[in-house]
């Protein structure tokens, strides 16, 4: 015996939602509204409507090829419309009902009324967003990667968005490339530590000859507390060496100090001057040892 489909229940929009909670939401109602068969031809990708005020709502009567049994006049495609715009309203309180049921144009219009209600409308200065998304106090990186993948997610071109690109409108929706899944790992890298691109650029060197950094981020996730560990305590280690330099042993003397030979076996102060300024060098000697080089050799 064939088990029924059975819808999920539908939950009312709150006033506090994100894009991940958003998507959820209209994504399990329009599935509910696809199980009434009178809704679904209102679902269809680009399929318009006029505003309220229009006749019939600019919807037309069923012609062929529809079978003739199965035909449905204007007035009562507006009417499963109305139906249909009703419990959209019913579902989203936050948003004016007569904005939903008198003034909408399709369903993309409908979500976009949404999102902006949010402050999360598809805009080009949106996709700047992402730069402010970061880990935040007591969240999980997997929790962080997530949310950055949702919002590209969000920032994906599609033919509905209305958003033109080097000037040409877009003609069919974005698809997540190898290339920006490899972007989505280095952004959550950096976001959990500056230094993580470069110690998993060194760590898995030799995979990533053969293999994107999106494949192997899996196995990235699994050493990630020991990846970290690893930098916090090069961090520790490079603070301390700056706190506490290095200082010369006691006693230790250094190499350029100046020293008189003469007066340290005598006993007196000697590391004020050198032997050829000694007072107690005699002049002979202390003009013999000023004396150039090429002459001394010639004397002796």
């Amino acid at each position: 015996m064939a088990t029924a489909t059975r819808a999920p229940r539908q939950w009312c929009l709150t006033k506090t939602e994100t894009i991940n909670s958003f998507e959820n939401w209209r994504s399990n109602l329009v599935y509910v509204l696809s199980l009434d068969t009178k809704f679904a031809p209102f679902l269809t990708d680009g399929f318009t409507w006029q505003k309220k005020g229009v006749e019939n709502r600019g919807l037309a009567n069923d012609a062929d090829p529809v079978p003739e049994n199965a035909r449905r006049t204007a007035a009562q495609k507006a009417a499963s419309l109305d139906l249909m715009l009703g419990q959209i309203a019913n579902f989203c309180p936050i948003i004016s009902r007569n904005r939903i049921v008198k003034a909408s144009t399709s369903l993309s219009d409908i979500w976009q009324a949404i999102r902006l209600h949010f402050g999360f409308q598809s805009t080009g200065g949106y996709f700047l967003d992402i730069a402010s998304v970061k880990l935040e106090p007591n969240e999980r990186p997997e929790d962080l990667f997530q949310r950055l993948t949702a919002a590209v997610d969000d920032n994906l071109l599609t033919s509905a968005g209305g958003i033109t690109h080097h000037g040409e409108a877009v003609t069919t929706d974005e698809e997540v490339t190898p290339s920006l899944e490899n972007m989505i790992v280095l952004l959550w890298l950096r976001m959990l530590h500056t230094d993580l691109p470069a110690l998993v650029k060194q760590r898995y060197g030799a995979e990533l000859r053969h293999k994107t950094l999106a494949s192997i981020k899996p196995e990235i996730s699994l050493a990630l507390k020991s990846l970290l560990a690893e930098l916090h305590c090069t961090e520790e280690i490079r603070t301390l060496r700056l706190q506490h330099p290095r200082k010369q042993f006691q006693g230790q003397q250094p190499q350029n100090k100046k020293e008189c030979p003469l007066c340290k076996q005598s006993g007196r102060p000697s590391i004020d001057h050198y032997l050829s300024a000694c007072p107690h060098l005699p002049e002979a000697d202390r003009e013999y040892i000023l004396r150039p080089r090429h002459h001394r050799d010639n004397t002796i």
